[in-house]
Parts: structure tokens; C-alpha cells; sequence
């Protein structure tokens, strides 16, 4: 018993700390893009390129024979979805609109993705709606509906672009949540999010040619792209991915929801980033989402596990 504990309490604290570094990381890049001359074009190819030879490094490492990924031309596509959709246009899209807007509001706007997940899976199984899902869909609009105008229909509070990136990067996490999840039960983890990230980072590289753009080098750039790449990449997706292994999804999903809050903490109190009223309102909302839909799906869990065999779906 005190070993199941234990494991609980230490898949708690990795899925934390996963979400509070992905944070950190988002404040470090617009830290970058206010003082160093850094956009989102060199950012995001540098860290992807850097994180996805340091997971295929991991993956010889723990002998997870990451060639064998190559093997099938169906594996390669899903592979080349992934890299491209997933993972590269949705770090693109984050780190774009925090160089339009902020951190806190980039990261809340990503949390939009269980809303384009719920959609999928609805269409998918050609069914309606759960009570549930109708109030998460409502909860995102109006929240995201109170970030994006205060209330007040005549002018934005933020840009149109940021808008648009902030929901282009919800979608397209949704592509990164759903697209690996088949090759990474064949293949494991670090080769899948290596291999990902490694051809992400070169069509970033060969769209954006980041090596034109010369950033203020020094110390402050080295130590902030680390924490980007170390932290926010390598750190926290490995601890997320564990994390959700020791406490199932649910629990890891709701857990992480401490990267928005960390984002709204120090973007008031490191980055200087001010907030109305409004604003916190549509975090608020944004972010009730998350119990909403994992608490409705672990009812619906429930009772479709009571049902008789021959009622189950």
C-alpha cells in the first residue's frame, strides 16, 4: 500500500512539474522576444532541431532502436503528420502568439485543444453530443469570447493574429495528442518525439531560415534557449508522459493545468503583464473546462464499465 502511495505522490508531482516548466519555458521565450531580438521563426526551429537529436540520443541510450520507425511507408506518413501538423505548427503557433500578445494568454488559449479532441471523437463515432461536452464548448466560447473583446463588441483586446494563432495552436495540439499515439505503442516514446521534433525543426529551418536572423548572443540567450530545450521540452515532456503512466490521464490531465496558472503567475510578477478583470473571467472559464470534460468522461467510464457485455458499446 505504501509503495502504491508513494508512486501516486510521485506521479502527482511529475505531471506538475511538467505543466509549471512548459510555463517557465513560455515566459523565457517572451522574455527573448522583448530583449534579444529573438521571434518565433528562430525560436521554435533551434528548439525543436536541438530537443530531437537530445530524445533520439535518449532513445540509443535506452536501446529503443529509433530506425525502426522507417521500416513501413504507412508509419513513415503518420510520422511526417505528426512532425509537421503536430508538432511543429502547433510550437509555432504557441510561440508566435506569445510574440504577439503574452505568455498567459498563448497557454490558456492552447488549453482550447480538449474542445477540438471532444469534436473528433464525436464525429468519429458519429454520435451526439454528452451534456458535458455541450457545457466545456460553451465554457471555451464565452471565455475565450471575454479575453478576446472584454465585452465590448467594438474593438479587440488583443490582435487578430494573436487570436488566430492562439486557436491554430489548439488545434493543432489536438494533432500532436492524437496523431503519435499509435506509433508510440509500437515504438516508445523517445523515438516518436525525437524523430517528431527532428524533421519539425528542419521544415521550420527550411520555411523561416532562421540562420539569416542574428539574435543579441550571450549569456542570457544561452541560459533561456537551455531552459526552453532542457526544461520546457526534453524535462517536461518526458515527466508529463510518466506522470500520466502513474496516475492514468485524467488525473495527469488536470494536474498540468498548472502551466496556465504558472503562465498568469509570472507573467504579472516577473514579466510585468498586466490583466483586466475580463481577462482572469475567461482563464477562469478557459480552464474550468479541464475537470469539466475529465470529470464527465470518468463518469461516462464508469457507467458504460456497469453495463452488461452485451450493452456496451
Amino acid at each position: 500500500m505504501d509503495e502504491w502511495k508513494n508512486s501516486r505522490w510521485l506521479g502527482y508531482g511529475l505531471s506538475i512539474s511538467g505543466g509549471v516548466m512548459w510555463a517557465v519555458a513560455g515566459s523565457c521565450g517572451q522574455a527573448l522576444f522583448r530583449s534579444s531580438g529573438v521571434t518565433a521563426s528562430w525560436l521554435v526551429p533551434v528548439r525543436l532541431c536541438i530537443a530531437g537529436v537530445l530524445f533520439l540520443l535518449i532513445a540509443c541510450v535506452r536501446r529503443s532502436h529509433p530506425l525502426r520507425i522507417w521500416g513501413a511507408p504507412s508509419d513513415i506518413l503518420k510520422l511526417a503528420l505528426f512532425s509537421i501538423l503536430g508538432i511543429a505548427a502547433s510550437q509555432y503557433t504557441f510561440y508566435y502568439c506569445i510574440e504577439l500578445s503574452n505568455v498567459a494568454f498563448s497557454t490558456v488559449m492552447c488549453y482550447i485543444c480538449p474542445i477540438f479532441i471532444l469534436c473528433y471523437t464525436i464525429l468519429r463515432a458519429r454520435r451526439g453530443p454528452r451534456l458535458y461536452e455541450v457545457c466545456g464548448v460553451l465554457l471555451v466560447l464565452v471565455g475565450v469570447f471575454s479575453c478576446a473583446t472584454h465585452f465590448d463588441l467594438s474593438s479587440l483586446s488583443v490582435s487578430p493574429a494573436a487570436l488566430v494563432s492562439g486557436v491554430l495552436c489548439a488545434l493543432t495540439s489536438a494533432v500532436y495528442t492524437l496523431a503519435p499515439l499509435s506509433l508510440m505503442k509500437r515504438f516508445g516514446l523517445f523515438p516518436v518525439l525525437g524523430w517528431g521534433m527532428l524533421m519539425g525543426g528542419v521544415v521550420m529551418t527550411v520555411l523561416f531560415h532562421p540562420w539569416q536572423l542574428h539574435p543579441a548572443a550571450g549569456p542570457r540567450l544561452i541560459l533561456f534557449m537551455a531552459v526552453i530545450i532542457l526544461g520546457g521540452t526534453v524535462f517536461s515532456s518526458t515527466a508529463y508522459m510518466l506522470g500520466t503512466r502513474l496516475v492514468g490521464p485524467v488525473a495527469a490531465v488536470v494536474l498540468s493545468s498548472m502551466e496556465p496558472i504558472t503562465a498568469v503567475i509570472l507573467s504579472v510578477l516577473v514579466l510585468n503583464v498586466s490583466f483586466t478583470n475580463f481577462d482572469f473571467l475567461g482563464f477562469f472559464l478557459i480552464l474550468l473546462t479541464i475537470p469539466v470534460i475529465s470529470i464527465g468522461q470518468q463518469r461516462e467510464n464508469r457507467r458504460i464499465r456497469s453495463l452488461p457485455l452485451s450493452e456496451k458499446p
